[in-house]
């Protein structure tokens, strides 16, 4: 849960509300303040991105630097299809082979609801049933969506039940609870969110670690500070951001230093900058 709020803390300012329409971004994070990032040898983490028109995802790309010519290669890594405007599947592709390994099918009910996402896997051009084939059912009521997990389970050859998560949403559709039954020895808990005035999320309250997290954000709309605390743990972390924006006011540099509270290794900060090609 805290990895989904994170991305939307992170790239939060999406294509859909710009002018002119974002055509491509390239994303590389760098280590700042003794946080251990380095391009060169971490892989994985950068990444770039190309839009259609309409604000979608179409391609998104693996960026990895090349010691030896020096220079970024750039490896498809997902493609997106839609129909009727809607995503019906993404293409995995694998960054080395350049073959496809996998992809995610999504279909729709008349309400143009996600009713079901089917994940598959493939060893040349068949299908493989393996650990990460799986599918997922959702179920929708007035304010409350519950969302099935299956996995193939190899021994057992077939798929088993592995979640249970159901989603409470207020009038203004924010998600204000989170509550996952795990079958799979991961454990099971409840997130609670409050929102403020505008709809952003400024606490989250998880069972999970018994953790609790606090954010703050700027006259941009973008996280400012995050504050986190577990009663399981003695440590508090606190996370500020600051921002570089370009003439559209969508962020190209973003600056998050990290302090905890007793220090340890994981203080430091991380460099995000954001390279931004605009639809003429």
């Amino acid at each position: 849960m805290s990895m989904f709020l994170l991305c939307v803390f992170a790239f939060g300012q999406d294509t859909q509300k710009t002018k002119p329409q974002i055509k491509t971004e390239e994303i590389t994070y760098h280590g700042i303040a003794g946080r251990p990032i380095n391009r060169i040898d971490m892989q994985g983490l950068d990444q770039y991105k190309e839009y259609n028109l309409d604000g979608t995802v179409s391609n998104i790309y693996i960026v990895e630097f090349d010691k030896s010519k020096n220079k970024n290669n750039y490896n498809l890594n997902e493609r997106y299809i839609y129909e009727k405007g809607k995503l019906c599947k993404i293409e995995l592709i694998g960054t080395v082979t350049g073959d496809k390994y996998g992809e995610i099918l999504f279909s729709y009910n008349e309400q143009k609801q996600l009713t079901k996402k089917i994940e598959n896997r493939y060893e040349g051009n068949r299908l493989n049933l393996n650990q990460f084939s799986a599918y997922t059912d959702y179920f929708y009521n007035e304010n409350d969506e519950t969302v099935k997990r299956y996995e193939y389970d190899e021994t057992k050859k077939e798929f088993l039940l592995v979640s249970i998560v159901t989603k409470i949403y207020d009038r203004n559709k924010n998600m204000i609870q989170e509550k996952t039954d795990n079958f799979d020895g991961n454990i099971s808990g409840v997130v609670d969110i409050r929102y403020d005035n505008s709809n952003k999320p400024i606490e989250l309250n998880s069972s999970y670690f018994k953790e609790t997290k606090n954010y703050k954000y700027n006259s941009h709309g973008d996280i400012e500070e995050e504050k986190s605390r577990s009663e399981e743990s003695p440590t508090i972390q606190s996370s500020t951001y600051s921002y570089i924006y370009d003439n559209y006011e969508n962020w190209v540099e973003q600056k998050q230093i990290i302090k905890r509270n007793p220090k340890d290794e994981f203080e430091g900060g991380i460099l995000i900058k954001r390279k931004i090609e605009y639809y003429e």
